[in-house]
């Protein structure tokens, strides 16, 4: 995975963990400053290491897993 991979999940991860906001791809995308399309490659990176989890259109970080 390229280091701008990696920064892309970091960031995303982050803001999955600031708060109650709204988790869904185009909602994340413009704070973060990313595309739609990037911000849901991260999600499904992210919940293919374990590190979240979709529940209905809700994403969370898995705390056992979490930063």
């Amino acid at each position: 995975m390229s280091a701008a991979s990696q920064a892309r999940d970091a960031a995303v991860l982050v803001a999955l963990m600031a708060g109650p906001s709204s988790t869904l791809p185009m909602h994340l995308a413009p704070a973060l400053g990313l595309s739609i399309a990037e911000v849901s490659r991260s999600l499904q990176r992210l919940r293919k290491a374990g590190r979240v989890r979709c529940e209905g259109p809700r994403w969370i970080v898995n705390e056992e897993t979490g930063a």
